[in-house]
């Protein structure tokens, strides 16, 4: 399992930034519960960060040390799985429909900028640089996402032993 060097670093890119999606879960967890609607979002990024931990459990326990674990973390890493592919290829063909259509960008700064808190001496400029690495940022989170799914997806199957249970 020595040949997994691209899943590995892929993982642990994942890891890092399901580590400040963490973050900001927990600080906006309390919010949430006023704003029931705002519920569901905080649902997609808990699964997306229960996907990337239990999926770095399985490659490190599983994969390199040989540890059997239980079939939950199996069962975790598909529902999560399937819920964070969705989810990234929405969020990649949103992305993608954006930056080929540039017109779109012009009515995200506006929003954005009506968003912004009164006085915030962000010029326009500047939240046009900031909104194009945003775009380009959540595309490639987004690819390496659906590509890391995809590849732990595979790795699952073709590793049942990695979940077997003990015999008594």
């Amino acid at each position: 399992m020595k040949n997994l060097v691209i899943y590995r670093v892929i993982s642990y890119i994942l890891l890092f930034i399901a580590a400040f999606l963490s973050v900001g879960l927990f600080s906006t967890l309390l919010s949430a519960l006023a704003n029931p609607l705002a519920l569901l979002p905080l649902f997609l990024v808990a699964c997306v960060i229960i996907y990337t931990y239990c999926s770095w459990r399985f490659l490190v326990r599983g994969l390199d040390k040989g540890i059997v674990s239980r079939p939950v973390l199996r069962d975790l890493i598909k529902v999560n799985g399937y819920i964070t592919l969705v989810l990234a290829a929405i969020c990649l063909f949103q992305i993608i429909m954006v930056l080929l259509e540039p017109a779109m960008i012009p009515t995200i700064i506006e929003q954005a900028k009506a968003a912004q808190p009164p006085g915030n001496p962000m010029g326009e400029e500047m939240l046009a640089k900031a909104v194009q690495f945003t775009l380009r940022f959540l595309l490639a989170y987004s690819a390496l996402l659906a590509i890391h799914t995809v590849l732990t997806l595979r790795l699952v199957k073709q590793n049942p032993q990695v979940f077997e249970e003990p015999a008594n």
